[in-house]
């Protein structure tokens, strides 16, 4: 800081620096691991709303879409299902930001519990 007590020039480069490279990685991890969860199969989607629609307005979305067939560990992750081929633009239409593969996204297909 200089005598002001403003950051000075190098500190305020290298937070921004540091700010920039941290949103790459972010991006990166991301896109990586968006990519191994595609859908396997067209027809068969979990879909992700964004968070702060209530469930509501999120199952609304979906049923637009096609058939829900479940629900994620979120109430704005659903699973649909649909006519292959016109599930997944339906539901980005609708305002789903990410499309995943139910079986391989963990918490957006739950296990049925175990029986006693």
């Amino acid at each position: 800081m200089d005598q002001a007590g403003t950051p000075t020039k190098a500190r305020t480069s290298a937070v921004g620096m540091v700010l920039a490279v941290g949103a790459t990685i972010l991006v990166t991890l991301g896109a990586a691991v968006t990519a191994g969860a595609a859908p396997r199969d067209p027809a068969r989607v979990a879909a992700v709303f964004p968070p702060w629609w209530t469930s509501s307005r999120a199952v609304s979305a979906a049923a637009s879409v096609g058939q829900i067939a479940g629900a994620g560990g979120a109430p704005f992750i659903l699973i649909l299902r649909g006519e292959p081929g016109q599930l997944e633009p339906r539901a980005r239409a609708a305002g789903a930001w990410l499309l995943l593969d139910p079986d391989a996204a963990g918490q957006c297909n739950p296990l049925p519990p175990e029986p006693r």
